[in-house]
């Protein structure tokens, strides 16, 4: 880098050179610092990205666990249901008994088996 100097003098015969080179000066400062802020922030912005992204992944592993879970209770439940009807109570008395909608019911005898907790659960 070369700096060149010129000798130039106000109209009071003082020398200019100083002022210029300290505008120079304080110019590529001011870039720096705004640099310096601009970064900041990309990074405080990154940081909320990153925790963002964080807990939304933990909260979908929860979420494949609690169906998981569901699946499980399920399964209990129809297994319940049928074996009411093994005991030969027709659809509308399994209703009453348990207190469900004869549409549950139905619903209920019609689960398969959960798939276990490691398959993988298809998306919608």
């Amino acid at each position: 880098m070369v700096i060149r100097y010129e000798l130039n003098f106000d109209l009071r015969g003082k020398l200019k050179m100083a002022r210029q080179t300290s505008k120079k000066l304080d110019a590529r400062e001011r870039e720096r610092l705004a640099r310096t802020r601009v970064d900041q922030v990309r990074q405080e912005r990154d940081s909320k990205i990153e925790a963002t992204l964080a807990e939304f992944f933990t909260a979908g592993d929860e979420r494949d666990t609690l169906i998981a879970q569901l699946a499980l209770v399920e399964n209990t439940i129809r297994h319940t249901v049928q074996s009411l009807f093994d005991l030969g109570e027709n659809a509308g008395r399994v209703a009453d008994l348990l207190d469900l909608d004869p549409k549950e019911v139905k619903r209920l005898r019609g689960l398969t088996t959960p798939r276990t907790i490691a398959e993988p659960v298809p998306s919608p």
